[in-house]
């Protein structure tokens, strides 16, 4: 085979032979590493161990709920479609805020229609941070603690471009 002019030969098959692939991770890695809200002192433990303030509780319905504090904002984890207050399928990312003078459903529809993962929403003289996350069947403690930051960021973003504090 002939390279073009400045453009490098195509590797050989030698090449390939010289260089194994990369092992992929054993299933048992993966398995372990895998968090669902069936689990909530996991969650809450992962949490912790990647640096949030976490604290698992029950709401009146007996159902899981952690609380912490992120930034300037304390917030709440809800677990839903539960079955007898276990075997959780997602959980609901929520925090409130005095409604700010001036910030009407205009405002929120433009934050909403900027934002992916998240959502405001607005009650009387109260606005609303809500982020849903699905964790049937599970995701890995890399995807949770990616969800983690996002929630982290858009949190930060609410409470400055929202909350004009920060």
């Amino acid at each position: 085979m002939i390279a073009a002019a400045g453009l490098a030969a195509p590797p050989t098959d030698a090449a390939f032979a010289q260089t194994p692939p990369a092992p992929l991770p054993s299933v048992d890695r993966v398995r372990s590493g895998m968090y669902d809200a069936s689990d909530p002192p996991a969650i809450v433990r992962f949490m912790t161990k990647t640096g949030y303030k976490a604290e698992l509780s029950a709401d009146a319905n007996g159902d899981p709920v952690i609380t912490g504090r992120i930034s300037r904002s304390d917030y709440t984890i809800q677990f839903y479609e539960c079955e007898r207050n276990t075997f959780c399928n997602s959980i609901q990312f929520f925090v409130q805020a005095p409604r700010p003078a001036g910030f009407g459903l205009e405002q929120a529809n433009a934050f909403n229609a900027r934002w992916r993962y998240v959502r405001v929403t607005l009650a009387g003289d109260v606005v609303r941070l809500q982020m849903d996350v699905n964790l049937d069947a599970g995701v890995t403690g890399d995807n949770l603690e990616d969800t983690l930051d996002i929630w982290r960021q858009l949190l930060e973003t609410f409470e400055r471009e929202v909350l004009k504090s920060g």
